[in-house]
């Protein structure tokens, strides 16, 4: 008994097809999820439908996702997933606790974090992450705050998901800043900005595609993709080195075409040596007039020529060709990631939301 009413955690099946009696645990999660994004985020900018939240869901080969639910006099108020990498060696598991708002502070998000908490254990996993979002409008200037080891940023202390995270043994591992950028570019902003690039970037090339890599390139972009978690900022927080082959990429690839926003794709190409230098990465749903940015790296060896900025300003450009119906565009960096921060704040990138990862050792 949790409050008022008798609360289950129960495990939700994937469904072989939607719109059948056993998907409609499945489609009410989906149902109370988008109402619990719309209530944080006034919009719906993260509303899916269940189709894309299917397909995500069964892309297992390379991350196991469990889902639990908790249900409340037979609704569904909340849910946990369990994700797990599935590398040799992998010790990190991620957990994403959701709560409707009518029923919060009721040990609700509590037992849902137990159980995910449960999960990991089991799976022999030690290092928890779990995250919550601060939409830029619910953070007072001000005030006191909680911070990262690294970055600038902080969260209101006063969060009661902040709150929530701490009082169960987690710690603020890492900031992540999320940015809005209105589109199209302005074209003086977008020229002063190329022009610059191209002068540091003389021995680079730009190549572009969409929803799929060039087969002579999926071995050198799926080399890149895996410098994501080696290169990018990560102090503070626990991360498993992902191996990535040309056959990750495309099931990657086909993930995203499945969920309805295939892959805009923009790499620099160092061209003495042929060696794929940078990349960035749009998805592009298939309607609505906001996107979102995924992974935008330059690779160690290759940073100071200006490369971020030349692969953003082309996949820009490319994304106006492509859907010019798109007006918003998100990101996240890292808070401590500064290079690139700066590179998002001459683009003229908006502040949009702070996410906490927060981090927990299993023992």
């Amino acid at each position: 008994m949790l409050g008022d009413g008798h609360v289950t955690i129960v495990r939700i099946p994937l469904p072989g097809r939607l719109g059948t009696p056993e998907s409609a645990a499945f489609e009410e999660l989906v149902s109370v999820m988008n109402g619990i994004a719309v209530s944080l985020w006034g919009n719906d900018d993260f509303v899916y439908t269940a189709e894309a939240e299917l397909a995500s869901f069964r892309a297992q080969e390379f991350h196991e996702k469990l889902l639990f639910a908790a249900v409340l006099d037979g609704a569904v108020v909340g849910r946990v997933v369990a994700d797990f990498p599935l590398e040799e060696d992998a010790v990190t598991a991620t957990l994403l606790v959701d709560v409707a708002p009518a029923v919060r502070g009721r040990g609700i998000g509590s037992a849902l974090l137990a159980k995910g908490e449960e999960l990991a254990a089991d799976g022999g996993r030690t290092a928890v992450s779990a995250y919550t979002e601060h939409p830029a409008a619910t953070i007072p200037p001000g005030g006191d705050v909680v911070r990262a080891s690294a970055g600038s940023s902080g969260l209101p202390a006063d969060s009661p998901d902040v709150r929530f995270a701490l009082s169960h043994g987690y710690r603020l591992g890492q900031i992540e800043r999320s940015s809005e950028l209105a589109l199209p570019l302005d074209p003086g902003r977008a020229a002063a900005l190329l022009a610059d690039a191209v002068d540091h970037s003389r021995d680079y090339r730009t190549i572009s595609w969409w929803r799929h890599a060039p087969d002579e390139l999926a071995s050198a972009f799926s080399a890149l993709k895996e410098r994501m978690t080696v290169d990018v900022p990560h102090s503070g927080i626990a991360l498993d080195d992902e191996a990535w082959t040309p056959e990750r990429v495309r099931r990657h690839e086909d993930e995203l075409i499945e969920r309805g926003e295939p892959l805009l794709v923009t790499v620099a190409q160092h061209i003495p040596s042929g060696e794929l230098a940078a990349y960035t990465e749009i998805a592009v749903p298939d309607d609505g007039g906001k996107a979102e940015q995924y992974d935008t790296l330059v690779a160690a060896a290759h940073r100071g020529k200006r490369l971020g900025t030349l692969v953003k300003l082309e996949n820009l450009r490319r994304l106006a060709d492509l859907a010019p119906r798109i007006h918003r565009l998100l990101t996240w960096n890292a808070d401590e990631n500064a290079p690139m921060l700066a590179v998002n704040d001459a683009f003229g990138f908006r502040p949009h939301a702070l996410t906490g990862n927060w981090q927990k050792t299993l023992r």
